[in-house]
């Protein structure tokens, strides 16, 4: 399923005329891994994350947070900030269901997913931005600039050293 999204991502790119590159690696699953193997920092590894967020009335929403490799959510603060009941991590079954791809593979393109996204300004502090392109075996590196020019994220600060 990962490799659907791995083509949508390639063709949008390319279609935009937006200089990147796919990396094609071995099996990785950790921002940590894949900062070795692709030979990038983990701060550089724009992680993508999907959140279980339960509002006031007790519906939830799914949406995605990307955030550099080397920082966690600040989960009190998200929740706190846009009025949640509470917040977790998406259940694995959850992520494959919304976004096509397993835990570990999920590419920071929320919008592509039909989920509301948000991007911790943290990431806009490389140059450059590898993720992971819908498989473990795919990333993307490119310029965080033309990135964020490819989508309308929302831009927060809610991450923490790890």
């Amino acid at each position: 399923m990962g490799k659907e999204i791995l083509e949508k991502i390639l063709n949008l790119l390319s279609s935009k005329n937006i200089f990147f590159e796919h990396l094609i690696h071995t099996h990785v699953h950790s921002s940590e891994d894949a900062a070795k193997i692709r030979g990038n920092s983990v701060g550089q590894a724009a992680k993508a994350i999907i959140l279980k967020c339960k509002k006031r009335n007790g519906d939830y929403e799914f949406i995605q947070y990307v955030l550099p490799g080397d920082k966690v959510i600040d989960f009190k603060s998200f929740r706190k900030h846009f009025d949640y009941k509470s917040t977790s991590l998406a259940h694995p079954d959850e992520v494959l269901e919304i976004t096509g791809c397993v835990i570990g593979s999920v590419p920071p393109v929320g919008p592509l997913f039909g989920i509301r996204s948000f991007f911790d300004e943290s990431v806009l502090c490389n140059e450059f931005i590898f993720f992971s392109a819908g498989t473990h075996f795919d990333s993307v590196k490119i310029k965080s600039k033309d990135f964020m020019d490819l989508f309308d994220f929302e831009m927060v600060n809610f991450s923490l050293e790890k």
